[in-house]
């Protein structure tokens, strides 16, 4: 598969699921290249326009570290220290127009580390479960199936930037 790579490049997010994407034998999309199969985004800050976000044959999945529909919204993993959550989750979903809204391809559990930093539970946790996650999201695809699972409201929650 062609996959683009959305958010900063300096992150160790991106980074680590551009190695990812190679390891398995994907291609990277090339700058203006508008022919591409998927998009992934392991760390946005900011809204992707629709548009972009349907460019892509697959779709756009991107990545939020808490068990969506829970937890929507920015500092997630900083709200779950704040409220002291036992668990929190590595999720990916398939971008809509909404904020963390569309249907989950791949989400796993993790249990919070409280003799861990927010951020250094991020990097020893929830980067590893993103990559784990990523790539059963990678092998689905390229094997033919899309899983969708659509977020119950229910349950969800949304947490402002802290």
């Amino acid at each position: 598969m062609v996959i683009r790579i959305l958010g900063n490049r300096d992150t160790a997010a991106y980074q680590a699921a551009r190695s990812l994407i190679l390891e398995h034998g994907h291609q990277l999309c090339s700058e203006g290249n508008h022919d591409y199969h998927l998009a992934v985004a392991p760390l946005l800050t900011e809204k992707v326009p629709e548009d972009e976000l349907r460019e892509p044959l697959f779709g756009t999945l991107i990545f939020h570290p808490s068990p969506l529909p829970y937890g929507r919204g920015a500092s997630s993993i900083k709200w779950a220290y704040k409220r002291h959550e036992p668990i929190t989750a590595a999720t990916w979903f398939w971008a809509d127009n909404g904020y963390d809204t569309g249907d989950i391809c791949e989400q796993e559990i993790v249990k919070i580390d409280y003799d861990l930093r927010p951020r250094d539970f991020y990097e020893q946790h929830i980067l590893p479960a993103m990559l784990r996650t990523l790539e059963r999201c990678l092998n689905s695809i390229a094997n033919g199936f899309q899983r969708r699972v659509p977020q119950v409201e229910q349950y969800a929650t949304f947490d402002k930037r802290t």
